[in-house]
């Protein structure tokens, strides 16, 4: 090996003692890049089996994800049918509440009316007993009277009965002294002597005011004195009236 102008100049030996040499090192590091390679390689695959077990182990978790997911949905698509359905529901009610809300507003002024017409009617109803008190008092009193003179017209009914027992006895008395006295009176008529004067009886009564007589007087009843009963019809006293002075006496 040698240089000449700048150039360097190599044998055929030198050559190939050099390519040996520098084949040699080019093997050695190659085997080394080999081998680190390999290692690589080994490291590398143990990485991907690990990876591929991760890969099944996420596949697994991600088909079992989809299945909860799936259930999920379903659960979900069950849920908001159940929501919809308690919407519709909550909807109706509402609904429902405000009809009853207005029924229970109208029944409440219904109720307040009812309460004023009650309250109206218990004051009327206070007014009227009283009137009924007041009434039941007044009838008690005339029921009282009622009785009193219930008892009185029973009293007064018995002394009738009495006064009317007492009467019959009279006019039957009257009667059987009006027989004797008829009876006398024939008696005497077929004893009678002569009249020794001309005048009557009625002439020799005189008006005690204006000395009438005779034709100037006149006999009527004195309803003011009654002497009994014939029957039912009374038997008043007679008085002597004066047809001039309009005297009685």
């Amino acid at each position: 090996m040698r240089l000449e102008r700048g150039v360097l100049f190599i044998s055929q030996d030198e050559m190939k003692d050099l390519t040996t040499n520098l084949d040699n090192k080019v093997v050695k590091a190659l085997q080394i890049k080999v081998d680190s390679y390999q290692t690589e390689v080994s490291e590398l695959k143990e990485i991907l089996e690990k990876k591929d077990e991760e890969i099944a182990n996420i596949a697994k978790y991600k088909d079992a994800m989809s299945s909860e997911l799936e259930e999920t949905k379903s659960n979900l698509e069950d849920k908001t049918n159940k929501l919809e359905k308690i919407d519709s529901e909550v909807y109706d009610l509402k609904k429902t509440v405000t009809i009853k809300e207005n029924e229970k507003n109208k029944l409440c002024a219904e109720l307040d009316e009812l309460k004023q017409k009650i309250e109206e009617l218990s004051n009327e109803f206070a007014k009227k007993e009283n009137i009924i008190t007041e009434l039941s008092e007044e009838l008690t009193k005339k029921e009282n009277k009622i009785t009193e003179l219930s008892e009185e017209l029973t009293n007064k009914e018995n002394k009738i009965a009495e006064l009317n027992d007492t009467l019959a006895e009279k006019i039957k008395s009257i009667e059987e002294q009006k027989d004797k006295l008829e009876k006398a009176e024939t008696e005497l008529s077929a004893i009678k002597p002569p009249e020794p004067t001309e005048y009557t009886s009625e002439e020799r009564l005189v008006c005690p005011k204006c000395g009438a007589k005779g034709k100037d007087l006149k006999v009527e009843e004195d309803k003011s004195k009654v002497l009994g009963y014939i029957g039912h019809s009374p038997l008043y006293a007679k008085k002597n009236v004066c047809k001039k002075c309009g005297e009685k006496f």
